[in-house]
């Protein structure tokens, strides 16, 4: 599974920066693809990308209807996104050492903004498995390499 991952300063903090992780359409089957709600390019003109939650999560919570059950499952989903997104991050962007991947982070450094594509295994409907190893996950485990020239 392809992977973008992404660093941006964010605009008017000199030292801050917004970190994130997306998934090409085009890495993922077409039944989940159209149970995604939130759709789009994200401004980095790489055709559609869905965010990390919603390809780790069951397809079953994709399917459900919108209910309080679903929000809070969504929240749990949204936090083991964020703890792989962490360890994906820290692999292509070293200063990125948080556990769990932040809103935003002040870098001193400023370094620049980045676009860098990796590969690993399927992640698509994996949220149980991923809660079960959260607190051993390392991207060797999750079959992770960053992609050479591009």
């Amino acid at each position: 599974m392809r992977i973008l991952l992404t660093r941006a300063r964010i605009s008017g903090e000199a030292s801050s920066y917004s970190y994130r992780v997306f998934i090409p359409f085009a890495e993922i089957s077409l039944e989940r693809q159209a149970l995604i709600a939130m759709r789009s390019d994200y401004g980095h003109g790489a055709g559609l990308l869905a965010r990390l939650s919603d390809i780790i999560a069951p397809m079953t919570h994709l399917d459900a209807p919108s209910s309080l059950d679903k929000h809070n499952f969504a929240k749990a989903i949204d936090g083991i996104a964020d703890r792989v997104a962490a360890v994906l991050l820290g692999t292509a962007f070293p200063e990125m050492t948080e556990r769990v991947l932040p809103f935003r982070l002040d870098v001193p450094s400023a370094p620049t903004n980045a676009r860098l594509f990796g590969r690993s295994e399927s992640l698509s409907g994996r949220y149980e498995m991923l809660v079960q190893a959260q607190d051993s996950l390392t991207a060797v485990s999750l079959g992770f390499q960053m992609e050479t020239n591009r």
